[in-house]
């Protein structure tokens, strides 16, 4: 059913192989991003554990026949847990029969009944009972009903749980199920897969018991209802933290004995069958999630989880939640090669209590983690944010660059300001010696003020050139450090790896062959034990066929001797029974008789009381009726005549009556004389029909012991036929059982030879994955050694560049010079006029023209303004970022400029502070 051995060994080998080949599967959150490895455990300790639990999983895969699969003892509070595949052609049934072996009956109460879908699913079906378990949860109050009850006879048999009668196990399906019983009294269970059709409580007097397997799932434990609590309640203010279940060291799996192989130990590796209640509690400041982590494999099960709000207005209030992994979420499994995947089971707040209940899912592995983690470790956006400046070479989330540098400004050419070296008189009423004076003088010191500008503006350059250099310089310092760092790091940890790996491969070498040795030698044992224990079988079987083939002989010949011992009792019962039904009935018709006279001479003298009562009442009336006469007048004389003559027609009537009478008892008394004369007529009959009767009876049974005689010879013929043929069958089922284990030591030696292989194979793959890992690691060097020339390809650039500037605004220093020169040479020229020739006559304009201009002149701001660089940024402040500092937790962005930026001036840079404040960015 399960595989536990070095499934929690090598967690840790899992998570690395899940790190190294990039395996992702169902995960709610990244474990690895937020220090998964780094959690806090919080060791879960017992509190109690009670009821008895009855578990049948061995033998898991039943087959080529059924039996009884697993057996024990149930006092009081227990339960019944099965999980079994049906590898036989034909669909079985489960079947479980409670046996009371004591010498009182004994009354069972059926509290729960579950069972899952019978399906070649295994996943399906342990998810299934599991989801059914938290839905039909058991009533454990002291009043609950009991599903159903039923009263065991001293020494009897009963059958629980009959739906499962009708639920067929078809070849390959896994089927599992839970029953909660409660007895007065203990009562012996059996748990059987049989045949459909076949009654199950008959099956359970001859059913075998069949072999546990290497799991060794089965037999009777103590703690089927286990209560755990964390005793460390879970900080929030103290990182992630986690509780295992299942790991055999807090939680310890739980101890019993087999019945069926004489009390042997058993172990539930993995507690299968027990009804978990885990208490988690909390405190802190900040609310938390709970997240379920499988660590043994892949898990598919449901959880309950209870909170209990010990704090804010829902003080004293529970929520319950159910959560299902696996099937309805779009997976079979939740954990399938890795120990990184996860799925959340709510959020909570510090200060709840929380209360788990589950009960290990069948198919599925342990052990399990239940992950506590603080809402800013699992979602740090959530909950903190900073103010940071944004480096003006940083780009925004679009790739458009934001503040960058502080443009000098430029006027614009073609609009209002376009016109600046154009000299116009048409307003003006002074001299043109006067105009070209005053134009000199403005011309000159806009080119002295703009001359200390850029003298200014050079020493800030230098300065900020300088500083910049002095940062290229420290970062580059710092990456070619850190590449340093990187590679001793790498090629410590490839020489670290590389002696891990070879003490492991020669650890798995000597590991592998004493495991070998061992294998061998052990094979050999069993072998030879084999051997001598079938020999020894043989010999007992033999020896135990005679004595039951002599056994069965002298059965056969008592049986005989019995039979024919009952049948003359019969006989002589039959005969004594005859002889006194004649008697009785001869008594019967004496006393009949007898009854008949008695009855007739009680009727005479009936008649004849009768007649004298009559004649007295007649006397009496003749009397009566003479005083009456006697007193009465001679007018009551007819009447008196006439009473007489009525008194005589009564009489003569009476006397017409007896007579009738006398007949008719004389003609019953003929009728019952012929009655008799048939009855003994017919007594006569029936009594030579039973003698004729018993005669054939005792001949047929003499023909019967003949032939019960023949048939039992014919039966001894056969019973020695078949022992020998059976002897035989043996022989020839020794001499394949010989052949299929050569079969089999050949195929066990070709398998190791090809596990050998895939192991040699494994090694030189996860050589070679080291080897890629180790390519990989120093392409990342490159890679990053790469990104620092690049760097400082970058800052020499801008070194270049600023170069350029520096350069460009010296050409413009020395034009300006030279045009300053120029004009001093106009100004003492016109000086010079003063004292000789006229500016008019100098002049190649006509006096009749009013305006003097000076035709394509450039002013002194345009031909000393710095150009546009790169580095100048136009877009709006909207679309800008302020900078991060470097004393933040995060790291800049392009840290180096790609272009060279213009040096800012005092006042450009506090309107820059002040165009661009920083701003509140979430943290990550």
């Amino acid at each position: 059913m399960f595989s536990y051995k070095s499934r929690y060994c090598v967690a840790a080998a899992m998570a690395a192989m899940a790190a190294l080949t990039g395996h992702v599967e169902a995960r709610d959150i990244d474990l690895q991003s937020i220090g998964y490895f780094q959690f806090s455990p919080l060791p879960p300790t017992l509190v109690s554990q009670t009821d008895t639990l009855l578990l049948s999983d061995s033998p898991e895969y039943v087959g080529p026949v059924g039996g009884t699969l697993s057996a024990g003892t149930i006092n009081g509070n227990g339960r019944i847990y099965f999980y079994h595949v049906n590898e036989m052609d034909q669909p079985h049934k489960i079947a479980i029969v409670l046996e009371n072996q004591t010498a009182y009956p004994n009354t069972v109460h059926v509290m729960r009944q579950l069972k899952s879908v019978a399906t070649p699913d295994y996943f399906a079906a342990g998810r299934d009972l599991s989801r059914k378990d938290l839905e039909q949860p058991l009533n454990e109050s002291p009043n609950a009903r009991p599903l159903y009850s039923l009263s065991i006879p001293p020494q009897g048999r009963k059958l629980i749980f009959s739906d499962l009668e009708q639920t067929p196990v078809y070849q390959d399906a896994l089927f599992t199920g839970i029953v909660d019983i409660k007895t007065e009294a203990p009562v012996f269970a059996r748990v059987m897969m049989l045949p459909m059709g076949i009654d199950a409580v008959d099956a359970s007097h001859w059913a075998k018991n069949l072999p546990i397997d290497e799991i060794q799932l089965r037999g009777t434990y103590t703690g089927s209802k286990r209560n755990m609590e964390v005793t460390t309640p879970f900080d929030t203010t103290l990182g992630g933290a986690f509780v295992e279940i299942g790991n055999d060291r807090e939680d310890m799996f739980i101890n019993g004995v087999d019945e069926m192989q004489n009390k042997a130990f058993v172990r539930d590796r993995g507690n299968y069958g027990v009804s978990y209640t885990l208490k988690i509690p909390t405190k802190g400041n900040e609310p938390f999630r709970l997240y379920f982590n499988p660590l043994g494999g892949p898990y598919s099960g449901s959880f309950t989880v209870k909170a209990l709000h010990q704090q804010g207005a829902r003080r004293g209030q529970t929520d319950t939640r159910t959560y299902h992994i696996g099937g309805a979420d779009g997976i079979s499994a939740l954990g399938d090669g890795t120990i990184l995947d996860s799925r959340i089971m709510g959020n909570y707040n510090a200060g709840d209590l929380l209360t788990l209940n589950f009960m290990p899912a069948g198919a599925s592995n342990l052990p399990i983690r239940f992950l506590l983690i603080p809402e800013s470790l699992a979602n740090p956006q959530k909950h903190q944010t900073i103010a940071v400046n944004v480096p003006k070479d940083v780009k925004d989330s679009l790739g458009h660059p934001t503040q960058g540098a502080t443009q000098i400004p430029v006027g614009p050419i073609g609009g209002k300001d376009s016109n600046k070296g154009t000299v116009d008189t048409t307003k003006s009423t002074l001299t043109p010696s006067k105009q070209a004076e005053n134009i000199a003088h403005e011309e000159t010191k806009k080119l002295s003020d703009k001359a200390a500008a850029e003298a200014k503006k050079e020493a800030q350059l230098k300065k900020s050139k300088e500083a910049e250099e002095t940062l290229a310089r420290k970062k580059a310092e710092e990456a070619k450090l850190a590449a340093e760092k990187a590679e001793m790091a790498r090629k410590a940890a490839e020489a670290k790896h590389a002696e891990i790996e070879r003490k492991m491969a020669e650890k798995a070498e000597a590991d592998r062959k004493a495991a070998e040795l061992k294998a061998a030698q052990e094979a050999q044992a069993a072998k030879e034990k084999a051997a001598l224990e079938a020999k020894k079988a043989e010999e007992m079987r033999q020896a135990e066929e005679a004595k039951r083939i002599e056994a069965a002989r002298k059965a056969e010949l008592e049986r005989q001797a019995e039979k024919a011992r009952k049948t003359e009792e019969v006989r002589k019962a039959e005969l004594a029974r005859i002889e006194a039904a004649r008697k009785a009935e001869a008594e019967r018709v004496e006393a009949a008789r007898k009854a008949e006279a008695a009855r007739i001479a009680a009727e005479e003298r009936r008649l004849e009381e009768e007649r004298r009562i009559e004649a007295a009442r007649v006397e009496a009336a003749r009397k009566a009726e003479e005083a009456r006469k006697a007193a009465e007048a001679k007018a009551r004389f007819e009447a008196q005549r006439a009473a007489e003559k009525a008194a005589l027609e009564a009489k003569r009537a009476e006397e017409e009556r007896l007579a009738a009478e006398a007949k008719a008892r004389l003609e019953a008394q003929r009728i019952e004389a012929a009655r008799k004369a048939e009855e003994a007529r017919r007594a006569e009959e029936a009594r030579k029909a039973e003698e004729a009767r018993i005669e054939a009876a005792r001949k047929a049974e003499e023909a019967r012991l003949a032939a019960e005689a023949k048939r039992a010879e014919e039966v001894r013929k056969a019973e020695e036929a078949r022992i020998e043929a059976a002897r035989k069958a043996e022989q020839a089922r020794l001499a394949e059982e010989a052949r299929k284990a050569e079969q089999e030591r050949l195929a066990a030696e070709r398998a190791e030879a090809e596990r050998q292989a895939a192991e040699a194979r494994r090694i030189a793959e996860e050589r070679y994955q080291a080897h890629l890992e180790a390519e990989r690691k120093a392409e990342a060097a490159r890679q990053q050694a790469l990104a620092q020339a690049e760097i400082e390809r970058k800052a020499k650039e801008r070194a270049e560049a600023i170069q350029r500037v520096k350069e460009q605004q010296e050409n413009a220093r020395r034009r300006a010079e030279l045009a300053r020169q120029q004009i001093e040479a106009e100004r003492k020229a016109a000086q010079a006029a003063k004292t000789g020739p006229s500016f008019n006559e100098l002049d190649d304009i006509h006096e009749d023209t009013p305006n003097v201009t000076i035709p394509n002149a450039v002013s002194i701001d345009e031909l000393t303004k710095p150009r546009p660089t790169a580095s100048q940024n136009t877009r709006r402040r909207d679309q800008r970022q302020p900078q991060v500092p470097q004393d933040q937790q995060y790291v800049q962005v392009n840290p180096m400029p790609t272009a060279p930026i213009a040096p800012l001036a005092p006042q450009n840079e506090q309107q820059s502070e002040e165009q661009n404040p920083p701003r509140i960015y979430p943290l990550g």
